[in-house]
């Protein structure tokens, strides 16, 4: 991968400095790149009642979290192949996700839902 298609991939998937990553300000979408790895991150907040209604939160956006990455990955690679005519190539190597609780008491609880999912570019 050379200077090029990172900067690609930069523009489209950088939002640090005044773009959104979803245009109501529900969910965040950031990126790092470590090596031939690139690291999607996704943020929400999910609100429950109870232990049993996480469940079904946590699921949806889930499979929000998977739709939204794999739009923002095809969204890098077109602007890949806009700016430099090459093809980025990725594997999918995985992800994983994560609940942080930030308002544990009360009758409803809220949480951060994180999901990374991870890539490696191949060359």
């Amino acid at each position: 991968m050379n200077l090029q298609d990172v900067r690609a991939i930069g523009q489209v998937l950088d939002t640090t400095f005044g773009r959104e990553s979803s245009p109501d300000g529900t969910f965040s979408i950031k990126y790092t790149m470590e090596g031939d790895s690139l690291i999607l991150k996704y943020t929400t907040i999910v609100y429950f009642a109870s232990e049993s209604a996480l469940k079904p939160q946590i699921d949806m956006a889930h499979n929000q979290a998977i739709q939204l990455i794999n739009a923002k990955l095809s969204e890098a690679k077109s602007a890949v192949k806009d700016a430099t005519g090459s093809t980025l190539k990725t594997v999918d190597i995985g992800g994983s996700d994560n609940i942080e609780l930030i308002q544990p008491h009360g009758p409803r609880k809220i949480a951060y839902y994180r999901y990374n999912h991870t890539f490696q570019i191949q060359d």
